[in-house]
Order: C-alpha cells, then sequence, then structure tokens
C-alpha cells in the first residue's frame, strides 16, 4: 500500500478505535463518529482531487485506480498552454481548464470505473478506465475532439493505448497532423506561470477554515466528562490525524515540495526576507523528447536536491507551482537576497548535468524582483553557450528507452549507483554513431530521414556492466547491449551516410564498437578497475526503439536536440 494512503487512513482508524474505548451514550458516540467521518471525507477531497479542475490529482491516481486494473488509457494534452495563458490571461485558461475537466468528467464517470486525472502544474490530463478499452476511450473523446474550437479557447490532442507509451505515441502522431511546430521565444513578458500565493482565491480553505471542524470535535471530546487521561490520550490521537491530513494535503504529489495550499497556510503572517525562482528550459520539448515518466523522475531528482539545499528547518519554504509545473519558488524567512543568491548558485553549479532538464533561477526581495533576475540569467546562459561553440558540428544519432522503460532502467541505474557509491545518470541512451564536421545541415536530415524509413522498431538487450575510463575522464560504469546483427548494420550504414556527406564517424570499426547506456558517474578518484568480473552479470533488461534522435554537441557535457526521425511503423 501506498505509504502515504497507509499513513491516512491508519490515523483515522486509530482515532475510531479510540472512540470505542469511550464510556459515553450511545448519542455521544453517534455524534463523534459523525464528525470524524465528515472530518475524513473533506480530508480526502483535500488530498486526491486537483484544486483548480477538481479532477484526480496524482495522490488520487496511487490511491484510487490500482495500475493492475486499468484496461484502457486516454491521455490530453494542451497544445501550448503558456502561449494560451499569455494572450487570454491567467484566470481565463483556468476557468477553460476547469470547463475542460467538467467535460471530461461527465462522460468519463467513477461509477463506471473512469477516472479522469490532472498533475499539479501540468497541461496533461489522463483517463484511466477499469471498463473500457483505448478503442472504447477514443470513439467516447472523438466529437469533443472535433467540436473542441467551437467550444474552447485552448485547444487539445489525444492518444489511447493499453500503456502510457502507446497513449503518448498516438496522441504525438496526431499532433503532427494537425499542429504546427511550437517556436518559442526567451523574452521576459513571455512567463506568466511563476508561483503565486493564493490569496485571491476565494475557494480556498483558509488554515483557520481547516482547523475549526477538528477544534468542535475536540470541544466534544472535552464535554463529554471523561477521565482525565482517557481524553488526554483521546485529544493527542485528534491532533496527530490533524497533523497527518496537513502534512498530506500540503504536500504536491509527485515531488513533496509544498503545493500552493500549503505556501497559503505557512506564509499567512511569515515575514519574508527573500526569493528565489527556478525554471526548467524546454519543459514542453523534454516530456516529448524523453516522456512524462522519465521528467516526472528528473522533477522528483531535482526536488530532492534543492530540500537538502533549503531544508525547512533553516527557514526556508519550498513551493512547485500549480500552473506550471517546472517552476518552483524557495522562500527564506531567514536569508536576505545576496546571501540566498550564493547558496542557490552554488545548487546550481553542483546540479550540472545531472538532470536531464537544465534550469535557471533569479533571486530577488520579492517575486518581481527574482522573475527579473531569473531572465537576465536565462540569457546570459544562452549567450554563453552559444559562445562556447566552436564549429557545432560534431552530433550524434543515439536512441533512448521510453516511458515504463525508463523507469525500470533508471530503477537500475539508482540501484547500482548506491553499490559503489555513486550518482545515477539520469540521461539514459545509447549511442549508435557519431557524425562529426557536418557542413549540409539540411542534406544529412533529408538523408537520415530517407534511411529511418528503411526502419522498423527493433529491441535493445542489456545484459552486463562495466567500469570504464575514457579519455582520462571521471570514470564511469557502461550498461552493455547485446550487438546484434540488425544493431551493426546500422552503426555501418550510418557511418556510410556520413562519410557520402562529406563528413566523419566512429574511427573504429563495428566489430570493435560497444554499444552501451552510461548508467554511472563514479566518484571522484574511484578506481574503474572490475574487481568482481561478475558484477551485475546477472542483469537483463530491454527497451524498445521506435526512433532515432540527431543531437548536436554544445558545451562540455551538453547536448541538445536537432531532430527526431521516427521509423516506418
Amino acid at each position: 500500500m501506498d505509504f502515504e494512503l497507509e499513513s491516512f487512513l491508519l490515523a483515522f482508524k486509530r482515532l475510531e478505535n479510540q472512540f470505542q474505548e469511550l464510556p459515553v451514550s450511545e448519542t455521544q458516540m453517534e455524534q463523534l463518529k459523525r464528525s470524524l467521518s465528515a472530518i475524513q471525507k473533506t480530508a480526502e477531497n483535500l488530498a486526491l482531487y486537483d484544486s483548480l479542475t477538481h479532477a484526480v490529482n496524482t495522490r488520487g491516481r496511487s490511491w484510487l485506480v490500482p495500475d493492475e486494473h486499468i484496461t484502457g488509457m486516454g491521455k490530453i494534452d494542451i497544445y501550448d498552454l503558456r502561449q494560451a495563458n499569455k494572450v487570454y490571461g491567467v484566470s481565463v485558461v483556468d476557468s477553460e481548464l476547469h470547463k475542460l475537466a467538467y467535460q471530461l468528467m461527465t462522460i468519463f464517470t467513477a461509477d463506471k470505473g473512469d477516472f479522469v486525472c490532472r498533475s499539479p502544474g501540468s497541461d496533461e490530463f489522463r483517463i484511466l478506465s477499469t471498463s473500457k478499452t483505448p478503442q472504447e476511450i477514443r470513439l467516447l473523446l472523438t466529437k469533443p475532439y472535433l467540436d473542441q474550437e467551437r467550444d474552447f479557447l485552448i485547444t487539445w490532442d489525444f492518444g489511447t493505448g493499453g500503456t502510457e507509451i502507446e497513449a503518448e505515441n498516438n496522441l504525438q502522431k496526431q499532433r503532427k497532423l494537425f499542429r504546427p511546430v511550437v517556436i518559442r521565444q526567451t523574452i521576459l513578458e513571455s512567463h506568466s506561470e511563476i508561483p503565486r500565493r493564493m490569496e485571491e482565491n476565494g475557494n480556498c480553505q483558509s488554515w483557520n477554515e481547516f482547523n475549526m471542524p477538528y477544534e468542535r470535535l475536540a470541544d466534544t471530546i472535552h464535554s463529554s466528562g471523561l477521565p482525565e487521561a482517557l481524553e488526554q490520550k483521546t485529544i493527542e490521537q485528534l491532533e496527530t490525524v490533524k497533523n497527518v491530513v496537513a502534512t498530506i494535503v500540503t504536500r504536491e504529489a509527485l515531488t513533496g515540495a509544498f503545493n500552493a495550499l500549503g505556501a497559503k497556510w505557512f506564509l499567512d503572517n511569515t515575514v519574508i526576507r527573500s526569493v528565489a525562482l527556478t525554471d526548467m528550459l524546454d519543459m514542453h520539448e523534454g516530456n516529448a523528447r524523453y516522456g512524462s515518466i522519465a521528467v516526472d523522475q528528473d522533477l522528483k531528482r531535482f526536488t530532492n536536491m534543492l530540500l537538502a539545499h533549503f531544508p525547512v528547518s533553516a527557514g526556508f519554504l519550498l513551493v512547485r507551482s500549480e500552473r506550471a509545473g517546472d517552476e518552483f519558488k524557495i522562500i527564506s524567512t531567514e536569508l536576505g537576497a545576496a546571501e540566498l543568491e550564493d547558496k542557490i548558485r552554488t545548487a546550481w553549479q553542483n546540479d550540472l548535468h545531472h538532470g536531464l532538464l537544465t534550469w535557471n533561477y533569479g533571486v530577488g526581495r520579492n517575486d518581481f524582483e527574482a522573475h527579473v533576475n531569473l531572465y537576465r540569467n536565462r540569457i546570459k546562459d544562452i549567450e554563453s553557450m552559444e559562445a562556447s561553440v566552436s564549429s557545432g558540428s560534431s552530433t550524434f544519432i543515439i536512441v533512448r528507452p521510453e516511458s515504463e522503460d525508463y523507469s525500470s532502467l533508471l530503477k537500475f541505474s539508482e540501484e547500482t549507483a548506491r553499490v559503489v557509491e555513486g550518482a545515477p545518470i539520469m540521461d539514459l541512451h545509447l549511442t549508435v554513431q557519431a557524425i562529426h564536421n557536418v557542413e549540409n545541415f539540411d542534406a544529412l536530415k533529408k538523408r537520415l530521414e530517407e534511411y529511418c524509413l528503411t526502419l522498423r522498431p527493433f529491441e535493445i538487450r542489456a545484459r552486463h556492466v562495466a567500469r570504464m575510463n575514457i579519455n582520462n575522464q571521471q570514470g564511469r560504469l557502461w550498461l552493455l547491449a547485446e550487438k546484434t546483427p540488425e544493431l551493426e548494420k546500422m552503426y555501418n550504414d550510418l557511418s556510410q551516410i556520413a562519410c557520402e556527406l562529406g563528413g566523419t564517424s566512429y574511427p573504429y570499426k563495428s566489430k570493435d564498437w560497444l554499444p552501451h547506456l552510461k548508467i554511472v558517474k563514479l566518484p571522484e578518484n574511484t578506481t574503474t578497475r572490475i574487481k568482481d568480473p561478475t558484477f551485475r552479470a546477472g542483469s537483463r533488461l530491454m527497451f524498445t526503439v521506435r526512433y532515432f534522435e540527431w543531437t548536436i554537441q554544445k558545451a562540455p557535457e551538453r547536448w541538445e536536440l536537432l531532430h527526431q526521425f521516427q521509423f516506418s511503423s
């Protein structure tokens, strides 16, 4: 059982059991139970449902819909939520999201085994059904999809499937047919989704409103004429229930950072000395490239890093945005802006190249100052990156695991890293070939598109871990992949394409090539010699490849996506 769910149910169960021991009348007992039932219902609503749309949130999905019971899945993605916020304004878009969620929840109802889910900060909804097939979900979504431009200001696409990967792939196919590519510019005014306090939201329960039912129940217990020791024990158990509920409902389920409700409750009557804002670069493109499961893992890693640097015990409050899930706010009640900037600069420098998504930060005495500083840093970072690129001609053809496959490989990477006291590598991929000295990018792109149309999806199998040290770099652990004739042919074909267009590829013959995924970065000054020849040798992992990624090296340890080439299905 989910740990949060177990804690939640156990707290209420213990208090209910405590009531059974009280020497009170049947009428008084019924009153106590009714009050507790009402408190639990309110607590469940706060914990399980998105405050903006009232759809099931991330926590609700894990509590209410076990994966093994899902027979069909639908994934709905808003086309460009950031642009919609800019054009129509945040309050209008919030209303549209609420309206879309209501339409979906009218079609897919819990009494028929269907759940409409949304994660805070996400422009995506998921439909999880325990009774409908992907085809049935698709039929029900087709009419609202065709009518959306008449009914809504925001536009969306959808895909269905039996798994997350299948639903995502079908969504992307639909999007490529009907939507242009989103091109964004980095300008100060483009950003309207920084985490905000919820004072203006009259629907949000205040800390006092949250406390009132518990205080009324405490008054009822006090007026029941109980022995002092029994009364104290019951009140303590009630306080435990309140603390467990408050802890759960104020934390965003995916990352563990405070949500907007937590910010509202804990910032009331709090003096804020400084604010830091963080923002991931190209979150939308990151989801398309790595898959939402991989990005969710990266967000959890990122949050854990921030929580380690900025703990509550030191006067910090970390909040995740409910409108844009790639944005966080760090609030300090003790440090001034200059001190906070030094602290977050250190965190930023230490975190470079550890995650899938790069990020920027800004610091100030308030949100506005931090916002301006954020974009100054972003622009400086872009200019610095561009200046570091000499010829821009080192490109690579890679393949990567998707969604569920990525999740299992990352778990393996994390477990292996713990054994050797290293750091897991988030960007899990296998490089099939390098193409250097590219002169005509358009010609190479066209040639790669033609080649990929001759390929079909295939599987990568990996079984052994090896310790490697290349060019005196910090040691790495490699997960060695099986070199199949199919994979070896691709290596040679891509080398031939590079030569045809005047470029160069890896200098070694295919028989000497070791296909691999880098999975762990070893600590400094750690020997890479294999002490145990059987280390992780029994591991058997595999993933399906459906496309090539063409990437370009922009700086040491930094690559950017040039294009994705889908294989023929």
